[in-house]
C-alpha cells in the first residue's frame, strides 16, 4: 500500500470526515474507494461510449442504395409514388 499526502480545504475535509464516519472507515479508505469507483466508472462510460459510436458508424456505413434516377436524385413526386 502505498501512502499519499493531499491537501484539502477545510469545508472540504470536514465533509469527507462525516462522510466515512457513516461509512464506518478511516478517511483514507473513504477517499481511496471514491477515487477507486470514480476511476471504474471512467472507463466503463468510456467503453460504452466506444461501443454506442461504434454502432452508429455500423449503421452509417451500409448498405449503400443507388437510389438515383438516371444519374440523378428522385424528385418529391417520384419518392412518394404508389407502383
Amino acid at each position: 500500500m502505498k501512502n499519499v499526502t493531499i491537501s484539502m480545504d477545510e469545508r472540504l475535509a470536514r465533509e469527507v470526515r462525516v462522510e466515512a464516519a457513516k461509512a464506518g472507515k478511516s478517511m483514507s479508505k473513504y477517499i481511496a474507494e471514491v477515487v477507486e469507483t470514480a476511476l471504474h466508472r471512467q472507463a466503463a462510460g468510456g467503453a460504452r461510449r466506444k461501443t454506442q459510436q461504434d454502432a452508429i458508424r455500423a449503421i452509417l456505413a451500409g448498405p449503400e442504395w443507388d437510389v438515383t434516377e438516371d444519374g440523378r436524385m428522385p424528385t418529391a413526386e417520384e419518392r412518394n409514388a404508389r407502383r
